[in-house]
């Protein structure tokens, strides 16, 4: 089963995907928590939900770490780390080769539209024999569901 969670930006989706992991430990998957510094938000890490072990993922532009490697700029703003991809493609492989139950992905958009992000992840996951649980902005909703020629789905909005 794939279940969409689905809302505006700031909606409460990653929290929604905290609180719901709580209720399925037998699950798998990462969550993209939100980074701050100074109360600035400065991006956001991956955090492997079973072990709470965190990567660095996407940082806004000015406030790169020493090392980082980026594999995509979005926007002119968002900076994505390689090691962040990696982290996240290791955790799903892991969880794929394991038989996870249920997987959760935090979250798909436009880096995935154009091919690169988690693009490859979801496909994957989408062929696994795994229960889904997919964050989605609201207004990139369609032309996800398009791309990844998902039709059968359970809607949670937030």
């Amino acid at each position: 089963m794939i279940y969409i969670l689905t809302g505006p930006i700031n909606s409460g989706k990653t929290s929604w995907i905290l609180k719901d992991f709580q209720s399925h430990p037998e699950a798998d998957g990462f969550a993209c928590k939100k980074v701050f510094t100074g109360g600035e938000h400065i991006g956001y890490d991956l955090v492997h939900l079973p072990t709470g072990m965190a990567c660095p993922f996407i940082r806004v532009a000015g406030h790169l770490p020493p090392g980082w490697e980026e594999v995509a700029l979005l926007n002119e703003r968002f900076s994505f780390s390689a090691a962040g991809l990696l982290f996240a493609r290791h955790i799903t492989q892991n969880a794929i080769l394991n038989s996870a139950s249920r997987f959760y992905i935090d979250e798909i958009g436009p880096l995935e539209l154009s091919g690169r992000g988690f693009n490859h992840l979801l496909t994957a996951l989408l062929g696994a024999e795994i229960d889904l649980v997919i964050a989605i902005r609201d207004s990139k909703l369609p032309e996800i569901l398009a791309a990844f020629k998902i039709t059968s789905y359970e809607l949670i909005n937030r």
